[in-house]
């Protein structure tokens, strides 16, 4: 039987031959670096050279940037306590040494990166929210567990960790289970945001000075032309001296294309997590878990809307990377564990679930992936270890250098666009606000998704901004994301984006190609 991975391969080897079958004078794009991945590391990379006098260009083969490891990784910026369960967590019975992990590059680029964070969020318009962590212990075993954890979490800066006993821990969580006994509490350690957003801020920057991106737009060869790469993708040929591959789960594929991995290998590992109701808001104030094993995840935590965001379960191992199915197993898993956290919750608050798939690799699993190909400097591969939305700023800073070690001039430009300004949120406004907004465009009296009061003036600029699936313009406004999941508000997007794009109601999709929303007119 072909798995999901097997039958993409055979896909991508159809789309070469066809690419190679076209007439071969067709024009070929210049540029002076090609980055493969529009996920966070990509963009950061992407926005990191556009200060400088560089011609980049992202591919990416989705219908937007975010479609891979960082649209389904967990929104959190952090560092301190939840960076100590973190490398618990990430450990998945390696047998590594985590006190040494305290004093790796990873963990220099993620405390740097952490500190950073506030000032990207308030020069981009990026909604944010910093939010303490609170780990629990229920028995004697999750005692010397959490024992252990705060020993660690001495190593990892970021925090203030603190030992909470019985009485303090009902005040800090109304709602937790009776059975916590003891608990450990970091008040200054953890940013709370949404992924995609984070991504598409940086792209909209990384744009206004000059990179650009290609969406839909599949790398599919990479052949060595004197001192350049002749990339061959699925809508352009691209010819440039620079190639960085943050293809994400991919990135051995796009490797491979060029001979430039040896020595290393992918291993993934999926876990399934759940969002519940934002009219939970409020029934917990932090991030709540308790002290992990290797591999095995409990905790649930407050995102910035209301929602709450359940992890319970494991990463557990898989073969096949496109292996994304929900199962009734790990869903009932998840429950229970959220249950036994905070017992108020039930199934009934559970809007939507979904699996993340995380990639690791095998030459230094506790390790990033940051390396020029071996036998060629030109080349880059890069990999990032989870997390990865903390050190992104400062990766892209060590790749941009390692570009210029390998002859990329890096002159900055004389003036770059520092800041963005988000869509406006109408339903965080004031009533004056929203008057002075709705006389300037009536279609922001028009709300289109009553369960995140989202309007028509908010889609229209996610449009006019670049979404262009129904994926897009949630990812970019929140419509779709409450209760009904679309069911309600579906119908009225896709006809706003076809109207807007000029496209057939039937050639809307919700995230791209092969994710038609419609098949026909009757």
């Amino acid at each position: 039987m072909e798995t999901k991975g097997l039958k993409e391969d055979k896909k991508r080897s159809m789309r070469m031959l066809e690419h190679k079958a076209r007439n071969s004078k067709e024009s070929v794009l210049e540029t002076d670096v090609v980055i493969v991945g529009a996920g966070i590391i990509g963009m950061s990379l992407a926005r990191e050279l556009a200060r400088y006098h560089v011609n980049v260009t992202v591919i990416e083969k989705e219908a937007d940037v975010a479609m891979g490891i960082s649209k389904t990784a967990g929104s959190l910026v952090y560092m301190g306590l939840f960076q100590a369960l973190s490398l618990v967590i990430k450990d998945l019975g390696q047998g590594m040494d985590l006190e040494e992990e305290t004093k790796t590059e990873r963990m220099k680029l993620l405390w740097e990166g952490f500190q950073e964070f506030d000032t990207i969020a308030h020069d981009l318009d990026i909604s944010h929210k910093h939010v303490g962590v609170l780990l629990i212990a229920r028995n004697e075993a999750e005692l010397k567990k959490l024992r252990k954890l705060e020993q660690l979490a001495q190593y990892v800066p970021g925090g203030t960790v603190r030992k909470v006993e019985r009485s303090e821990l009902f005040e800090l969580e109304p709602n937790l289970t009776p059975d916590a006994i003891e608990g450990l509490h970091d008040s200054t350690g953890t940013i709370s945001m949404f992924g995609p957003e984070y991504v598409i801020a940086i792209y909209e920057n990384a744009c206004e000075n000059g990179a650009r991106v290609l969406f839909n737009t599949e790398c599919l060869n990479i052949e060595k032309d004197n001192e350049y790469h002749l990339v061959q993708t699925s809508s352009a040929k691209i010819r440039t001296r620079y190639i960085v591959n943050c293809a994400g789960k991919y990135v051995d594929n796009i490797a491979d294309m060029a001979n430039a991995r040896t020595g290393w290998n992918l291993l993934f590992y999926r876990s399934q997590a759940l969002l519940l109701d934002k009219k939970l808001a409020g029934t917990i104030n932090h991030i709540v878990g308790i002290p992990p094993d290797a591999g095995k995840i409990d905790f649930i935590y407050p995102m910035g809307e209301g929602n709450l965001h359940v992890y319970g379960g494991y990463y557990d191992p898989i073969k096949d990377r496109e292996y994304t199915d929900t199962t009734e197993e790990n869903f009932d898993d998840a429950i229970n564990r959220m249950k036994q956290l905070i017992p108020c919750l039930s199934e009934r608050d559970i809007i939507t679930s979904y699996v993340g798939v995380r990639t690791f690799n095998d030459k230094e699993f506790e390790e990033n992936l940051i390396e020029h190909s071996p036998h060629d400097p030109t080349f880059i591969n890069v990999l990032v270890r989870m997390p990865g939305f903390t050190p992104s700023p400062r990766i892209a800073v060590k790749v941009a250098g390692m570009l210029a070690n390998a002859g990329l001039e890096l002159k900055e430009k004389e003036k770059i666009i520092t800041t963005r300004q988000a869509i406006p949120r109408f339903r965080f406004l004031s009533d004056s606000e929203k008057e002075n907004l709705i006389a300037k465009d009536k279609r922001y009296g028009r709300v289109v998704c009553k369960c995140e009061t989202v309007t028509e003036g908010e889609i229209v600029e996610a449009i006019r901004r670049g979404a262009t699936t129904l994926q897009g313009v949630m990812f970019r406004t929140r419509s779709g994301m409450g209760r009904c999941q679309r069911n309600w508000c579906g119908p009225k997007i896709l006809e706003i984006l076809a109207r807007e794009s000029g496209k057939p109601k039937e050639c809307v999709t919700f995230k791209g190609e092969g994710c038609s929303l419609l098949t026909g007119l009757v």
